[in-house]
Formats: C-alpha cells, sequence, structure tokens
C-alpha cells in the first residue's frame, strides 16, 4: 500500500499548543514553523492517488484541527540539503546531479537557482530516487508538481466557493471529462453518468442561462 506524505501551508493557529496537541492525537506526521509559515506534514495510505489523498488530508486538518488549509508547501531542497536527507556526501550528490554517477535518466531540472544556489523541489527530487537509486531518499511518496497544483487550485476554490457551487462544480467537471471521453473511447451507456442527475443538471443551467438572458434584455 503506498504512503503519501503530504505537507500544507496552514493558517490561522491562534493557539499552536492546542493545534499540536490534537494533531499528534489524530494523526502521524509533524507540526512547525518556518520563517513565520505554519507548516504541517502527515502521512496518508489507502487511497488510489496523491489528489485523493491530499484532498481527504485537507477536509481531516481543517475539520479535526479547527485551521484553513492554505496550500501544499513545495519543500525546497538545495544540494547541501538533499546530501543530508540520503545520508550521501556533498561530493556524491554533486556527480549524482552532473551525471557523473548513476548515468540514465537525467537529473530534475532545478526549480530556480537564486544567486546561482540551485534548488530543487523534495518530492520531485525523491521520486526521481525511487526510479534510480532505490535505496536512497524516503519510502513514501510524494505529489508531483502537477499534482499539487490541481490540488492547490481544488484548495482555492473549496476556500471561497459556497459549498452547493463548490459541488457543481465538481460535477461539471466529471460529466466534461466524460463527454470528452466519449469522443474517443466511446463507452456503453453504463459508463455514463446518471441520465436523471445529468437532466436536472441541464435543466438548472438553462433556466439560469433563460434568466440572465431576460434580464439583459429587459
Amino acid at each position: 500500500m503506498t504512503t503519501y506524505a503530504l505537507s500544507f501551508e496552514v493558517q490561522p493557529l491562534c493557539d499552536v499548543a492546542a493545534v499540536e496537541e490534537a494533531f499528534y492525537e489524530h494523526f502521524d506526521g509533524t507540526v512547525a514553523e518556518s520563517f513565520g509559515r505554519f507548516l504541517i506534514t502527515m502521512y496518508m495510505d489507502g487511497h488510489d492517488n496523491g489528489v485523493s489523498a491530499a484532498k481527504n488530508a485537507a477536509m481531516e486538518l481543517q475539520r479535526k484541527l479547527d485551521v484553513v488549509v492554505c496550500r501544499m508547501d513545495r519543500d525546497l531542497v538545495d544540494a547541501s540539503e538533499i546530501a543530508r536527507r540520503t545520508d550521501r556526501s556533498r561530493e556524491s550528490i554533486r556527480q549524482i546531479i552532473h551525471g557523473e554517477r548513476h548515468k540514465g535518466e537525467a537529473f530534475p531540472v532545478p526549480l530556480g537557482a537564486p544567486n546561482g544556489k540551485r534548488i530543487w523541489e523534495w518530492g520531485v527530487v525523491n521520486e526521481w530516487l525511487h526510479r534510480n537509486i532505490p535505496e536512497s531518499g524516503d519510502p513514501e511518496r510524494y505529489l508531483s508538481r502537477d499534482e499539487m497544483a490541481v490540488v492547490d487550485a481544488w484548495l482555492v476554490r473549496w476556500g471561497t466557493m459556497p459549498q452547493e457551487q463548490h459541488v457543481r462544480s465538481e460535477f461539471y467537471e466529471i460529466t466534461a471529462a466524460q463527454m470528452v471521453s466519449t469522443e474517443f473511447q466511446r463507452p456503453s451507456t453504463s459508463h455514463r453518468p446518471s441520465g436523471g442527475w445529468v437532466s436536472s443538471w441541464n435543466v438548472r443551467r438553462q433556466t439560469q442561462t433563460e434568466s440572465l438572458a431576460s434580464r439583459t434584455a429587459g
């Protein structure tokens, strides 16, 4: 079973001690403060993919800790930090980065290089290690850059939309994806969403459109 390591930036934390106590009572992970940012890292399994695990984790954190989950933390590392986490020398990591060791798949491109110091997202590096140097890195899996972007967008929508509108938006994404799929895969009707649900959705959408048109004409 895959275990995901999920790191979130949260706010507000009026009583850090109370939040820490509640966190360790319900979850496995850590609570930390980093340069004014409050970070929670937790481990979850039992999910088909990382996005599903992150969404579930965010909802559980907000429900049980009474915090607002703002976004996923990228967990940035430089070469020295990679060496520390993998228990290797800095020279060994330098050789790995430049392809002098474990030749094959190129080491991930840095996220940036402020003042010439290259930095990476630890999740990206850890996935590369899983594929190329299995004995190094963390045993848990991290979300990819694209997966974190999906979760961040979902967190913004979840935090700003009314619940009813959020549910409708989720349904629209599901049905839209399935309609695109039918153009290429032509699945049987048993794989399509419930006809009554879709009809109800379309009626509401049509009513809203007609109402808007009548107001505009008036």
